[in-house]
């Protein structure tokens, strides 16, 4: 074996996998993140960190143009899966063992950079943007100048959030305008690709076909879906261990009812609750944590949005941390599940296309530091979202 060989099999070996989601791609993702967590490979923060590009849910063409670019990025040796929104934990994991095979494999990696079309600097097309001679890099537009909030004139840059980012909401654009460190300006869309019932709806949606849904299902898929979001805030304060504690109780959880469980093995619910106990508390008593989320993206009682987003990111965590306590003592409830007050309410309510509309405002004025944040704490059900919503632009 050779020095490239012997490279390779290392590469295999180590994998790092950027995650792509796509507005219908709740359960894929759920899915990939479960295997990325048994197979003990890492999360890529960037292209350049990655040696995996894993796309989960179906793509509309803006979406699949950004994540074109993306895969461009990605230096070899580069291996690509596509987990389709219906697949099950077993396909999952025979396309996670090919992308392996195929970092390991020699011929197929020097002929994938053999493939590779050389960037154009004069023209280039981006997920649907263009520049021209240097007009637009990238697609990106140039530093204009403007007045800031105390009168001074600084350069303006716009900058995107999304669609192709860690942690982030599947399929939402938001494209903001900087002026220093703050946000001036915000705009927040969705791109196409299979939205419609969401994932997390899917007892609510099923017991309102008149399916045989209890009580118990709806609370454990509640308390899953409020810990994914836990997870992913989490994620984005950069405290990583407790986002995958977040994450590994809600593949528990979702186990627990052999919804993609590989093994088909049950987890006790009560050890499941000890340890969500054991969670929160390290959760509630970071000072740390609490510093970094208060005052963050304050939603007042009048917004409309519900009683779920009001307050800062800090009261909407703890919101979370309480609901998805509650949800867990309930776990076998046989009763028939009443209502359709799901984990963002009821998604005929459009509280998902609401948050949405309320981001701008919610980023205009903040401060870059505090942008993801914001999001996160809110993290809105894309799939819940009609295709291209675009909210208003507020200077």
């Amino acid at each position: 074996m050779g020095l490239t060989g012997w490279l390779l099999r290392i590469a295999a070996g180590r994998p790092r996998a950027l995650l792509v989601a796509t507005p219908s791609g709740a359960r894929a993702r759920v899915l990939a993140e479960a295997m990325m967590t048994d197979r003990g490979w890492a999360v890529a923060l960037s292209p350049g960190e990655a040696s995996v590009l894993v796309v989960c849910g179906a793509a509309g063409a803006e979406l699949e143009a950004a994540v074109s670019v993306v895969w461009g990025d990605i230096s070899g040796p580069r291996a690509l899966i596509l987990i389709g929104d219906d697949q099950v934990a077993s396909e999952v994991g025979a396309a996670f063992d090919g992308a392996v095979a195929l970092l390991g494999d020699e011929r197929a990696q020097r002929a994938d950079a053999a493939s590779r079309v050389p960037w154009v600097p004069d023209e280039v097309e981006m997920a649907g943007m263009h520049g021209h001679h240097m007009g637009d890099p990238a697609g990106v537009p140039m530093a204009d100048r403007g007045p800031d909030r105390d009168g001074l004139s600084l350069d303006r840059l716009h900058v995107p959030l999304g669609p192709v980012l860690v942690d982030w909401p599947g399929g939402l654009v938001a494209d903001t305008v900087l002026q220093g460190d703050v946000v001036q300006e915000a705009a927040v869309r969705v791109l196409d690709g299979g939205a419609g019932e969401s994932f997390w709806d899917a007892p609510w949606v099923s017991a309102a076909r008149g399916e045989p849904v209890t009580r118990g299902r709806g609370e454990r898929w509640r308390a899953a879906s409020h810990l994914d979001s836990l997870g992913r805030l989490l994620a984005v304060a950069d405290w990583e261990s407790a986002a995958r504690t977040a994450r590994r109780l809600r593949d528990r959880l979702l186990a627990g009812e052999a919804w993609a469980s590989r093994r088909g093995s049950s987890v006790g619910d009560a050890r499941l609750v000890r340890d969500f106990g054991r969670f929160a508390r390290r959760v509630r008593g970071s000072r740390v944590l609490g510093w970094m989320l208060r005052g963050i993206g304050p939603v007042p009682a009048d917004s409309g949005l519900g009683e779920w987003a009001t307050g800062d990111a800090l009261d909407r965590m703890r919101w979370w941390l309480d609901r998805t306590g509650e949800a867990l003592l309930v776990l076998d409830d046989r009763t028939p599940l009443q209502g359709d007050d799901g984990p963002r309410a009821a998604a005929h309510e459009g509280v998902s296309r609401r948050v949405i509309e309320a981001l701008p405002s919610l980023l205009a004025g903040a401060e870059w530091a505090g942008t993801r944040l914001i999001v996160a704490s809110l993290d809105p059900d894309v799939a819940q979202v009609a295709h291209d919503v675009t909210a208003g632009r507020r200077p």
